[in-house]
């Protein structure tokens, strides 16, 4: 497959200058058709962005789960709702004279120097500090996420205690031959470690969790012939933004008699300080970086904003993507959408929905913020046409999918979705036939 997708675009570049009048859907109907993918498999919807037109369809009103094109249908109503002045807010209030409330705010970009910058303001006397987790409705201690692999370091887990991108890093280093590895864990949180790595002249490591034990027990095997670093997942938040937090305020010399306490900011409390980052960076890291932590924060703050609800939740964002298809006269009502970013296998949209989506909001100014050929998840994609299309890629399971804007070599400007589950293809031949398909259209059309 690789080998003849390949040949397919050899031939095309060694034309791409001559071909400029051919039959114009029939080109990319001949490209599906002799690719080997199966014919039933594969969704496509291109559409005069101008006039709406169907230029190019197949299998465009079968539902199909988007992946992470799903971002770009979700971010918009995310903006519209959180203003693009909105800033992510850690805030600390005092509650008499020896007792401060942290009221979370969700921050995706909160790291623990951040924390120590923060209780900087409690003074050593401090007796309690009480924390306001509110703002999402914190599942699984503090938790959340659709997808059942724990340690997808694309998927991890999101809550009001987000903290350090929720992830965690590990150095595995050799010993001498034969021995167990030596294991570095810089952040000091207590993982329990079942060793079983072993130096050897190979490198070939996996980290579990071990399902025998509860608790943060991790099952290390395989072996090990030079340093390695591996991420993965922090399984429970709120444990670990409580051992931060309580490692931050002891080097400030504050030791608290009792645990940290759950409450919520009162009237009465006195706001002392606040730390917080900018929301713009978020809008690149999802649809250049296509984070799926970013975007399934944001779906849920927007959310409870939205409902003006006292903690987000993924029914309240549920509820502020139907609406907004309602509002703007798009029929979403046979299509399922449970989460902000596609990664769900319960998510069912149609490639005639996206590109009617991307229709509506051709001028709008996030679009802008898509990636073109060169740039995040297309950086090495489609690049002899990097000044003529914005498009969002989708990666999960089987499926992969590309949408997004495209200007013609002749001049005309077109909104396309491409979405391909055939489970024969792999995820690189998908996606070479995506590029291929949007090759032919900017040629023919």
């Amino acid at each position: 497959m690789k080998k003849f997708l390949s040949v397919l675009f050899i031939l095309l570049f060694l034309t791409l200058s001559v071909q400029a009048k051919s039959a114009k859907n029939g080109g990319i109907s001949s490209v599906v058709k002799s690719s080997g993918v199966n014919q039933d498999r594969i969704y496509i919807s291109i559409k005069d962005s101008e006039t709406g037109k169907v230029v190019y369809s197949k299998n465009d009103n079968k539902l199909v789960n988007p992946a992470s094109v799903q971002k770009i249908l979700t971010l918009i109503p995310i903006i519209e709702t959180l203003g693009e002045d909105y800033e992510f807010t850690t805030e600390l209030y005092s509650r008499g004279e020896d007792a401060f409330i942290l009221k979370l705010g969700a921050d995706p970009y909160l790291s623990s120097k951040d924390l120590k910058a923060i209780v900087q303001n409690i003074p050593p006397e401090t007796k309690k500090v009480y924390i306001d987790d509110n703002i999402l409705d914190n599942k699984l201690w503090g938790e959340g996420w659709l997808d059942e692999d724990l340690w997808n370091i694309y998927t991890p887990h999101f809550g009001s205690y987000n903290l350090d991108r929720n992830l965690i890093k590990l150095t595995i280093m050799p010993s001498e031959r034969g021995q167990n590895a030596l294991i570095i864990n810089p952040t000091g949180y207590p993982f329990v470690f079942r060793n079983n790595i072993i130096t050897s002249d190979t490198t070939d490591v996996l980290i579990e969790k071990d399902t025998s034990s509860s608790g943060n027990v991790l099952l290390l095997t395989g072996t090990v012939s030079h340093p390695v670093v591996k991420v993965f997942p922090i399984t429970n938040l709120k444990r670990y933004f409580n051992f931060q937090l309580k490692k931050a305020l002891e080097n400030r010399k504050v030791y608290l008699r009792e645990s940290f306490i759950p409450d919520k900011v009162e009237p009465s409390d006195v706001f002392v300080f606040k730390f917080t980052h900018d929301f713009d960076r978020a809008i690149d890291d999802i649809l250049k970086g296509s984070n799926n932590f970013v975007s399934e924060t944001l779906f849920k703050l927007a959310g409870g904003k939205y409902c003006n609800a006292e903690s987000g939740s993924d029914v309240c964002g549920i509820k502020m993507f139907n609406d907004y298809c309602r509002r703007n006269g798009l029929d979403n009502s046979k299509y399922k959408i449970v989460d902000g970013s596609g990664v769900s296998k319960d998510d069912y949209v149609t490639t005639d929905f996206v590109t009617d989506f991307l229709r509506l909001n051709k001028d709008n100014p996030v679009i802008e913020r898509l990636p073109s050929p060169g740039e995040g998840t297309l950086a090495s994609r489609l690049i002899p046409i990097k000044d003529f299309m914005k498009a969002k890629t989708g990666t999960h399971c089987d499926v992969s999918s590309l949408a997004g804007f495209l200007t013609a070599k002749s001049g005309k400007k077109y909104v396309f979705c491409i979405i391909n589950n055939d489970p024969k293809f792999s995820e690189s031949d998908r996606k070479s036939l995506e590029d291929y398909i949007i090759r032919e259209a900017y040629l023919r059309l």
